[in-house]
């Protein structure tokens, strides 16, 4: 057993033994830190892309957002005014316009359903059959300016105030 020890091929085994392990780890560890330097690399570029992306998402957002503006009423059933068409509608005294028209068109919606109601409003309001004074004209139109709508939107502030006397006239 000595003479294995002191025999020199034994060494050489050895260290080339040694040296082959430690080639090995240098190769497993550069391997690694190639793969490591891809993936690095890689989750780098979905970021850039990912971030770029949602820059896109978020401008694009912005112009809807914009081109939709300002809402007077909601979409929900049954339509309502919302805070800005209260405000206008207080500003144009909608209720006193919606008033001085329910004698006009009473009849005209006896019998309808509401949603029927709802949309004659609409037409009526929108349509040439409603004549606004020149003093309500130019209310309308100073509305719309201030607040960033067209004139439709603050039209249908009046079209919702008198659907909602013409209903509530239909319950009595």
């Amino acid at each position: 057993m000595a003479d294995l020890y002191n025999n020199p091929l034994v060494w050489i085994s050895v260290v080339v033994g040694i040296i082959t392990v430690c080639v090995l780890l240098a190769r497993r560890i550069l391997l690694i830190g190639q793969w490591k330097g891809k993936v690095d690399e890689a989750q780098s570029t979905f970021k850039t892309t990912l971030d770029s992306f949602m820059k896109e998402i978020r401008a694009d957002i912005k112009v809807i957002l914009e081109r939709m503006g300002p809402t007077t009423s909601t979409s929900g059933s049954p339509i309502t005014l919302t805070d800005l068409g209260r405000k206008i509608s207080a500003r144009l005294d909608a209720g006193a316009i919606a008033d001085s028209l329910v004698p006009k068109v009473h009849a005209r919606v006896s019998g309808m359903q509401p949603y029927e109601v709802q949309e004659f409003c609409r037409d009526y309001i929108r349509g040439s059959e409603f004549a606004p004074t020149d003093d309500v004209k130019t209310l309308i139109m100073q509305c719309a300016f201030d607040n960033g709508l067209n004139q439709v939107q603050v039209l249908d502030v009046i079209a919702i105030e008198l659907r909602d006397r013409l209903l509530s006239g239909q319950e009595e």
